[in-house]
């Protein structure tokens, strides 16, 4: 059987979902070791007497914090999969041709793809669509050295944008050498898309909207 491209948004979504709920509670599964670990340490604990007991606690919260950081890749794998089904329903069903102005400093005219994903609110500065767009192409092509525009504006406002944010502020630095690849940090962080539901709901806004340039914003 040839598989063909859902005639509509909504049939595309109902076909994915399966998928992407399994991508899903793929993360979640990666998250679990972390979540397990702070059960056995709270950082408001350090600095107090360690006892034998303590010391076990932290043992195990260090075995557990390690697992998880062992399956980042994984993660990423499995946000990236997520992010590459959003770029898809974008690219099928976004009929929008035009660059808003918050935009033009990150998308040339030329760039007629680019132009399809300057939908939704803005996240950061940041059209919704544009973001989906740059860390898809940051996923699919993370072995290359140095990515296309518009990724690299997109990422370096991203940087811009959670520089005073202690716990992502080299989240979306493509210069970081300790990350190879962001869609992770794209997905939970930048987008907040952290269930299947909050994934369904962005999408099917974002390209309900599609033709026309919605000026709300998400908050940071």
């Amino acid at each position: 059987m040839k598989l063909t491209a859902p005639k509509d948004l909504h049939k595309y979504l109902r076909d994915t979902e399966h998928a992407v709920r399994h991508l899903y509670a793929g993360l979640g599964s990666c998250w679990s070791y972390y979540q397990q670990a702070t059960e056995h340490w709270d950082i408001s604990q350090t600095g107090q007497p360690m006892t034998p007991e303590r010391k076990a606690a932290l043992d195990r919260y260090l075995h557990l914090a390690r697992q998880y950081f062992d399956l980042k890749p994984s993660e990423a794998t499995f946000a990236g999969a997520i992010l590459q089904l959003a770029y898809m329903a974008v690219r099928l069903y976004s009929r929008n041709n035009t660059i808003p102005p918050d935009s033009l400093i990150l998308v040339h005219p030329s760039q007629k793809t680019a132009v399809q994903f300057c939908i939704g609110p803005l996240r950061h500065g940041i059209r919704t669509g544009l973001i989906v767009f740059a860390a898809r192409n940051q996923y699919n092509h993370w072995d290359e050295e140095e990515p296309h525009q518009p990724t690299r504006k997109i990422f370096d406002a991203l940087s811009v944008a959670f520089s005073d944010n202690m716990w992502a502020d080299l989240a979306f630095e493509l210069s970081n050498p300790t990350i190879n690849i962001y869609s992770n940090e794209i997905l939970l962080t930048a987008l907040g898309w952290k269930t299947y539901d909050i994934y369904l709901t962005e999408v099917s806004a974002m390209l309900g909207a599609s033709s026309q340039i919605t000026n709300a914003s998400v908050d940071s």
